[in-house]
Parts: structure tokens; sequence; C-alpha cells
């Protein structure tokens, strides 16, 4: 019997197959592998013995949040309380460009903001070719655009605490955070609270609620990072030099990109921060 892990709670599964939801555990030679099913796995099951046996090939696989078989990744975050930050948003998309899945950015609290500096900041991401959408969980502005996004697709939302993930998530459908619904009881949840990964059934596709974290380290290396960064990826091959770190390199794509505006300032500024905290990858092999 096939299904898929919807929701894992102190190591009990929830597993969907077709209207039905079974609470589950994992056979122990996966410990012994070190492999561990995660929510999103497509796996197999012993029905009989409640017991997942097989864990299906996965297309995509995120460690934080630990979820597997993403379309898309959804980030939101808030124009204020918590602070913007250009930063934190160039570190989520950079993981997201590691990882092979495919971003867009949702800014929350806009009703704060003066729409010149949402234009700045819609422009500065938008040139590097990433959709930015505006939404006040408050005014229920741009809601009816977000919804959207979700239809048909297994879509993450990421993003730190605070930011309106629950909210957004509320306002597109208000069953999400309510103890009513067969999905809810299935799931055992009670009123929301966001503790562990979750998949929501809407609109012919999965929402990945996940818990808030405050940072995100990327753990990669120089090299690594000249690769991934946001807007480097295709012109990264076209540098001269083949390990081209776009830094003091000559005939560099990426630094010409910059010179001629097709990659924003604060772009590559916040790369050189970033760059120079990370190792060169011979010098952590020689650790």
């Amino acid at each position: 019997m096939d299904g898929r892990i919807v929701a894992l709670q102190c190591g009990v599964y929830t597993v969907q197959v077709g209207e039905q939801f079974l609470k589950v555990h994992a056979r122990g030679i996966f410990r012994n592998k070190n492999i561990k099913p995660v929510v999103g796995d497509y796996i197999s099951l012993d029905s009989s013995n409640k017991i997942i046996e097989k864990i299906y090939d996965r297309k995509s696989y995120l460690k934080r949040p630990t979820i597997a078989n993403l379309d898309q990744i959804l980030i939101v975050h808030s124009m204020c309380e918590p602070v913007f930050s250009y930063q934190l948003l160039f570190k989520y998309l950079t993981y997201c460009n590691v990882n092979g899945i495919e971003a867009k950015l949702i800014l929350t609290k806009t009703e704060k903001i003066e729409k010149e500096t949402l234009l700045e900041v819609r422009n500065t991401f938008e040139k590097l070719g990433y959709p930015v959408y505006f939404i006040s969980n408050k005014t229920k502005e741009g809601i009816e655009e977000i919804r959207k996004l979700f239809n048909g697709r297994i879509t993450c939302l990421m993003g730190q605490s605070g930011v309106g993930k629950s909210s957004l998530l509320n306002n597109i459908n208000e069953n999400f955070n309510r103890d009513i619904g067969e999905y809810s009881m299935a799931l055992g949840r009670g009123k929301h609270q966001t503790k562990e990964v979750v998949l929501l059934p809407y609109e012919g596709g999965l929402i990945a609620d996940t818990p808030g974290f405050s940072s995100l380290d990327l753990c990669l290396f120089k090299e690594e990072l000249a690769q991934f960064f946001p807007g480097f990826k295709n012109r990264f091959i076209n540098c001269y030099f083949s390990n081209c770190l776009h830094i003091s390199e000559k005939n560099c794509e990426v630094k010409k990109a910059v010179e001629q505006g097709e990659i924003p300032k604060i772009a590559y500024e916040i790369y050189l921060k970033i760059s120079s905290e990370a190792s060169f990858k011979n010098e952590r092999y020689q650790k």
C-alpha cells in the first residue's frame, strides 16, 4: 500500500492513503542505514502491521526544515517587526538555489511601509528573476493573488517566527488554524501551533507549514556561494576563471553584470559580506 507522509510527531508518522489517515512507525532497518522518513516522502506501507517499509526516490529534499518532494518554496518575510533584512532574504534564496527548488518572495505587513520602499525592494529581487508578492494579513490586501500560487503544487512556507506565516495560512483557509475539519482531526491538530512540519491540503496541492527560525546558517564554501548566490548561476559559467569568486578576478561576468546594473549593488555587497565569512574548500578539509 502506497501513501505519503503528511505529518510527524514524537516518532509517529501520519500517512495519507487516499482519503484515509494512518498513524504508523518506520522499520528499524532505516535507522540502521542512517535513513529517516520525512514529511513529504512517498512510501510503501505494510498496512497490516502499520509499518513504513520503503521510501521512494525523492525529487527534492530540505534538511531545514526537514521535508521532501517540494515543487516550490514561498519565502515569507516581514517588511517590519521583525525587521526587514536583505541579507537574510539573500541567504534564503541561496539556500533554495543550492537545493534546486524554485523560490518566490511573499513580503508581509506592507500596510506600514511607504510605497517607494516597497517598489525598491520589488525591483531588487525581480531584477534577479524572483517574483515578489506584497500582502497585508491585517487588511487582506494581496491574499487573493497568493491563493493562486498553491494550485496543484507542493509548497513550503519558509521564514522567521513572527513574520505572518500562520496568519497567511488562516487568511487562505480559516480551517487551517481551527480545531475543525476532518484533516485537522486526523492529524490530531488543535488550535494552530507550528512546532513541526505538517502538510495541509489546498486547491489540489499541499502546503507545508513549518516552524519559524531566526537565522539561517548556509554552511557553504566560498566556491559554492560564488555559484549559487542569487543571479550568479547563469553568469558564473561564463566567467574567464572556472573557480571565479567574483571579487578580484579579471573578466568576471558577475562583476560586469553589477557594473551594468543587471545585478543590484545591494545584492553584490551582501555577497561580499557573506563570502568574507565563508571558508575556502581546501581550508575546511584541512581542519
